[in-house]
Parts: C-alpha cells; sequence; structure tokens
C-alpha cells in the first residue's frame, strides 16, 4: 500500500452541525487509512494526520477526528471523517506507522 497524502477527496473542515471544540497536533506517525476503493477488501491508501480536533455536535455529543490536507486545495486542513475518493475508498480508521 502507498502512502499518499492525495487519496482524500475535499471535505468540509467537519460535518455540519459540528463545531471544533479545541485542536492539538498528530504525532508523525498517525495516519488516516482508506479502504473499500477499487482495491476492496484490503487497505488502499493512508493519508497523514496533522492534528486532532474534539468537535461537539448540536446535541452536545463530542469525538475526535483526525484533521488531513485537503488535497484539492493544499491551503486547507479539512477532517478525514467522511472524505472518500474512487481509488481510495473510505476513511475506515486511523492508524500509527512506526519510521
Amino acid at each position: 500500500m502507498a502512502e499518499q497524502d492525495d487519496v482524500v477527496g475535499a471535505a468540509p473542515s467537519v460535518a455540519t452541525g459540528e463545531k471544533i471544540v479545541t485542536v492539538i497536533s498528530a504525532d508523525s506517525g498517525w495516519r488516516a487509512i482508506y479502504g473499500g476503493g477499487q482495491s476492496a477488501g484490503e487497505e488502499s491508501g493512508l493519508s497523514r494526520v496533522v492534528a486532532w480536533a474534539l468537535v461537539e455536535d448540536d446535541a452536545g455529543d463530542r469525538r475526535v477526528v483526525g484533521l488531513v490536507v485537503d488535497p484539492q486545495d493544499r491551503t486547507n486542513i479539512v477532517s478525514a471523517t467522511g472524505t472518500e475518493s474512487a481509488q481510495a475508498g473510505t476513511l475506515t480508521g486511523y492508524g500509527y506507522k512506526e519510521r
């Protein structure tokens, strides 16, 4: 599996109705893992997580999401949650890659 920073499509910084409560930087080993794309059934792409965000929805529920560089506009950082592409598929989780 090749590591790429351009495997995800553009997405809003967080889901509609969610607000970022706080952001912390991520260790350089964290990756967003994508699967179910053209090579369904296995991991098909990685994107470096640059930060973690604690987000809160309108009901007050909170969760942590990884933030990645938007491959369509590298000046933006977007949530890895809900991003997808035909080649890489959808976000399946997060993992740590030792250097």
